[in-house]
């Protein structure tokens, strides 16, 4: 009987990972594949890698050693879910890696998937705030997610809270479950120079002074209008609040913001590309996490990493992420969050703690532990095809 490596070795296996979301997105699922399909191929020179990319996709964006497929329909179109035989030649012996959810029909070969989280399931009036598309996107996400629980050769997920949604759903999926923790990137880190690290955060948005930062999706599932209710209460008038935000709208909140009469004090953002993103995360003066549900919670823990002192939604998931490193306050309690919010931007030896203790914490996390674990997920495979070929 021959072991996994071997079998690796000795009969061309290729792993093909879906990696549209590296194109135009800077969300988090976007970072994970980017943080794997820059790794693995130089971890297993032994397995051929062929990386689907978007039809944008430019080699100077990110040079990868990996053969790259260029496709032309979304992640989360109906193609992905219904015509995978059409968007590549897949053979038998292939290794297919969804990296976005959900598993498609007519797949001729084996397959993991990363599940990021069930939001799809369990929060779709968060997730999708348009009640015409609400019906049809649960139905798509539905059918996706379950056939990837129910057909997928192993199902990777970035944390253990996300672990026990996934087994709420597919209780069956428990043995094909692996847990593999996201990562920070080395660019996310206290800065060097300070005062440069303001200057230019100060540069990108437009003022200088002490704000609070909220990153992430424009959707319901964030909080962020939680945040906004607390923020037209605090005391401290001189901090303003930034909202990075992916997706274009916001139209709901920007009428909450005039509303208020706080126009002067709340700045949004369209998405940064990491090196401005980095400054603007290093500078703030309180990063916020005021999320329903995650799967992982990776904007805090980069926060942390940068030294920022991070105050988050008392979640499941971001306890488990975050520990005692952050601050917490109840998800969807604006009075809550207005209490710790004025807490701690009126204490500086809080956030100095905060900010000490979230670096340390985040030195836990790291992309190329993630991409290890990944590439043993796949030499479980592996070894389960030599054993059912040699046995």
């Amino acid at each position: 009987m021959k072991c996994g490596s071997c079998f690796a070795k000795q009969t061309t296996m290729r792993v093909v990972i879906d990696g549209r979301y590296l194109c135009g997105r800077s969300s988090g699922i976007g970072r994970y594949v980017r943080a794997l399909v820059t790794r693995l191929p130089n971890l297993a020179p032994e397995v051929d890698f062929r990386i689907w990319t978007g039809p944008d996709w430019s080699d100077a964006q990110l040079p990868l050693r990996a053969e790259l497929h260029p496709i032309r329909s979304s992640t989360n179109g109906l193609m992905s879910l219904f015509g995978l035989r059409w968007l590549d030649h897949l053979a038998p012996n292939d290794l297919f890696h969804s990296t976005a959810n959900i598993l498609g029909f007519g797949l001729p070969c084996r397959s993991v998937v990363t599940v990021h989280d069930t939001m799809w399931l369990d929060r779709i009036r968060e997730c999708q705030p348009n009640w015409c598309l609400r019906p049809i996107s649960f139905a798509y996400f539905r059918t996706g997610i379950k056939r990837a629980l129910r057909s997928a050769d192993r199902i990777v997920t970035v944390s253990h809270a996300s672990a026990r949604a996934i087994e709420s759903v597919d209780k069956h999926a428990s043995n094909k479950l692996r847990v593999i923790h996201h990562g920070v990137e080395p660019c996310f880190r206290p800065p060097q120079r300070p005062a440069k690290a303001r200057r230019d955060a100060a540069s990108i948005l437009g003022f200088d002074g002490e704000y609070l930062l909220v990153v992430g999706q424009n959707q319901p599932s964030k909080g962020h209008d939680i945040v906004l209710q607390a923020f037209a209460s605090l005391r401290a008038s001189a901090t303003r609040l930034v909202f990075v935000q992916r997706l274009s709208g916001g139209l709901r909140l920007r009428e909450q913001v005039r509303a208020a009469g706080l126009a002067d004090r709340v700045r949004f953002v369209a998405e940064l590309e990491t090196e401005a993103f980095v400054p603007v995360m290093q500078s703030a003066l309180v990063f916020l996490q005021p999320s329903f549900g995650e799967g992982f919670g990776l904007p805090a823990l980069e926060a942390m990493a940068c030294g920022c002192p991070v105050l988050a939604s008392d979640i499941e998931v971001l306890r488990e992420v975050l520990a005692d490193a952050a601050g917490y306050a109840a998800a969807g309690d604006a009075g809550d969050w207005l209490r710790a919010i004025d807490n701690i931007v009126s204490n500086r030896e809080l956030r100095a703690s905060l900010g000490q203790r979230g670096h340390r914490r985040a030195q836990a996390f790291s992309w190329d532990n993630a991409a290890r674990a990944t590439l043993g997920v796949y030499r479980e495979i592996m070894a389960e095809t030599a054993r059912t070929r040699f046995s």
